[in-house]
């Protein structure tokens, strides 16, 4: 997700037309490299700019910019600017992956942590355990029971406390 709105980049890098970034800088805060940096893609892409539709990039969207960005020897804020890219730090990581680790790192990875698995769906029945699991299993009931037990005491004392004070 982007930090600034549509909207208000089209606003700025129409304003920079007629002002400079700098004093763009100062009356929006948002720092003059960015500002030039939408001027560029406004200017390439007038008011289609700004859109990300493809965000997360493919592998070949990916291998295409980096191509194109070698054979026609274009800079990172051209290139990105060129196919409305959210900035050029984006076009910097993927260079720098495809360098180190190939054409495979850029298949776009997952975000987040992993989704837990919930193991208590399907409970194997313990004829079918090992000594081990069975152990594991006892283990995290006996865990499970005191804490159900100190939540019981935990709520009887908030009880007992709360008869105390209207008495």
């Amino acid at each position: 997700m982007s930090k600034h709105h549509r909207a208000f980049k089209l606003k700025l890098a129409k304003y920079a037309q007629h002002e400079g970034s700098r004093a763009l800088d100062l009356k929006f805060g948002v720092s003059s490299d960015q500002i030039r940096y939408w001027v560029s893609v406004y200017q390439i892409h007038g008011e289609n700019s700004f859109r990300h539709e493809q965000a997360p990039y493919s592998q070949d969207f990916k291998l295409e910019v980096l191509k194109t960005m070698r054979i026609n020897n274009w800079s990172l804020r051209y290139t990105s600017a060129y196919f409305d890219l959210s900035s050029p730090g984006i076009l910097f990581q993927w260079q720098k992956l495809y360098a180190q680790q190939g054409i495979s790192r850029l298949k776009p990875q997952k975000k987040g942590r992993p989704c837990m698995t919930n193991h208590s769906l399907k409970p194997k029945p313990s004829e079918q355990m090992t000594e081990k699991e069975l152990r594991e299993e006892l283990e995290y009931l006996r865990a499970e029971n005191a804490v159900l037990k100190k939540l019981e005491a935990l709520a009887q004392a908030k009880k007992e406390k709360a008869k105390q004070r209207h008495s």
